[in-house]
């Protein structure tokens, strides 16, 4: 059984959300009960490539910290990007 973190990520997904979106990941990263960080891309329907960038560079630190990155409830141009840009190859988009 995963011990998951879901991770909200706002309508605009773009570096604005830097400081925030590494502020909640990190959380995760450090807690040792977590080993699925998951993020909810249900409200997403912007971003950026500073965002996939933000989003690459988890998957790497998760990787690092064995733990698990999968993105969920992506759609319409959200998903459309992240498949255009490849993320599923990297992480799993459920």
């Amino acid at each position: 059984m995963s011990n998951l973190s879901v991770i909200q990520v706002p309508e605009r997904f773009d570096f604005s959300c830097h400081k925030k979106f590494n502020e909640s990941t990190d959380a995760a990263l450090k807690d040792a009960q977590i080993n699925l960080i998951n993020l909810d891309f249900s409200q997403v329907s912007y971003l950026d490539s500073a965002a996939l960038g933000m989003v690459v560079y988890l998957h790497k630190k998760a990787a690092a910290a064995n733990k698990k990155v999968e993105i969920i409830n992506a759609s319409g141009v959200a998903e459309e990007i992240l498949n255009v840009a490849n993320i599923n190859k990297i992480i799993e988009i459920k």
